[in-house]
């Protein structure tokens, strides 16, 4: 359902994906001032930067013997105060601009249903759908 997005160029770059975004973001930007256009993604960013984050801390509890070719500077104090500042600045946007951070929120939850029924219904060649129909 989505594949048409994974599509990547002879230099590896996934071309499409990136002109979609760049009309949609035209799009956004032409009907909206860029200022109502930053207010609509904020939180949806400020979300997922906190959740980023807080996966660090999750994976150091859920998988100790993972490998970390990355090390957390002040670790754990370091996430904790991000984690914690992150959380006041979506408790200020949720409180100051209430439409918009619930509208970014929509559009991400509207996205992990259509990644949801992507999964469900996975994208089946057409050679494996002769060989599974007998």
């Amino acid at each position: 359902m989505l594949r048409i997005f994974a599509h990547k160029s002879k230099c590896g770059v996934p071309s499409f994906a990136i002109g979609f975004q760049l009309v949609v973001a035209n799009l956004l930007l032409l009907t909206q001032s860029f200022e109502a256009v930053l207010e609509f993604i904020q939180f949806g960013l400020t979300l997922c930067s906190f959740f980023t984050v807080l996966g660090v801390i999750v994976l150091r509890f859920t998988k100790p013997a993972h490998p970390r070719p990355y090390r957390t500077r002040g670790y754990p104090a370091t996430p904790i105060i991000f984690l914690s500042v992150t959380f006041l600045m979506m408790g200020y946007l949720l409180i100051n601009r209430p439409v918009q951070s619930l509208a970014g929120v929509l559009v991400m939850l509207a996205g992990l249903i259509v990644d949801a029924i992507a999964q469900y219904y996975p994208a089946v060649p057409a050679a494996q759908k002769a060989t599974t129909i007998k």
